[in-house]
């Protein structure tokens, strides 16, 4: 679904990249993850056409290109991290219509689609509400809800799990599950190892660089690397490895509700 060749960029003086190869399948969730500075959020402004790059880039069988950004868009869509800073209008479904009266949608349709995204989210009843008066799960799922209404074939989270709660996150963590088993590419940045559980792979970036890549299973063996960019293991990988080390499972268990099913048994 996107495909980075020799991509080279360089912000100011600073290389951010440096011919950097990256592969997200079709219908796969792929994470990003590395330390601060280490250039995901770039990453997210050079895909979205905002940034100018060396290298080869192409969505969906698109080159990305500086006159082709708005086909590019209409195929991809994005959450940030603080969901504030992406409200442009004053209730809750005129910001998710925003997106589709840019795409030139008739009012019937735009109606129809945000009551189906709202309804699918949860935040039909609060449709009428400034969105700045929302508490940060609502915003986040107004946030999801505005880039999921056109039906992206991509979804790009910027760290956007980060500002949530535990429950919160867990809730929206089961919404991209579902979504991804429809069909939906899922490309997910973080800093936080815990939100890679979901991943069919990831890679690890540094410095501009790649410096680890492969399916959760393999990242995950390789500990000592992760260490020493600062990561610990996601918490169930550590107790599935403590587990197994006292022969109480024999492989590795993501899921939490799937452990206590075992254990009780």
């Amino acid at each position: 679904m996107i495909t980075i060749r020799n991509l080279t960029f360089k912000y100011r003086t600073k290389d951010m990249f440096d011919n950097v190869d990256m592969d997200i399948e079709k219908g796969k969730i792929t994470s990003i993850i590395g330390p601060n500075g280490s250039g995901k959020s770039t990453l997210v402004k050079i895909l979205v056409g905002l940034y100018r790059y060396n290298g080869k880039i192409e969505i969906n069988d698109i080159p990305l290109l500086k006159d082709n950004r708005k086909d590019i868009r209409k195929i991809i869509g994005v959450v940030f991290t603080n969901p504030d800073n992406q409200f442009v209008a004053e209730t809750v479904m005129d910001d998710i219509a925003f997106t589709l009266e840019n795409m030139n949608y008739k009012k019937q349709i735009i109606r129809k689609k945000i009551e189906e995204i709202s309804k699918y989210l949860g935040i039909y009843d609060i449709l009428e509400c400034n969105p700045h008066d929302l508490n940060s799960n609502q915003k986040q799922l107004v946030s999801l809800a505005s880039a999921l209404v056109h039906d992206p074939k991509i979804l790009i989270l910027d760290e956007a799990l980060t500002m949530l709660d535990p429950y919160d996150k867990e809730k929206i963590l089961n919404i991209l599950k579902e979504l991804n088993s429809k069909g939906l590419t899922i490309l997910n940045i973080t800093h936080d190892i815990e939100d890679t559980l979901i991943s069919d792979k990831i890679y690890v970036l540094d410095k501009g660089k790649i410096v680890l890549s492969g399916t959760k299973e393999e990242v995950y063996k390789e500990e000592d690397k992760l260490h020493n960019l600062g990561f610990e293991l996601p918490f169930m990988v550590e107790l599935s490895n403590r587990l197994m080390f006292y022969d109480l499972i024999d492989h590795v268990i993501y899921d939490m509700e799937e452990m206590v099913d075992i254990l009780w048994k």
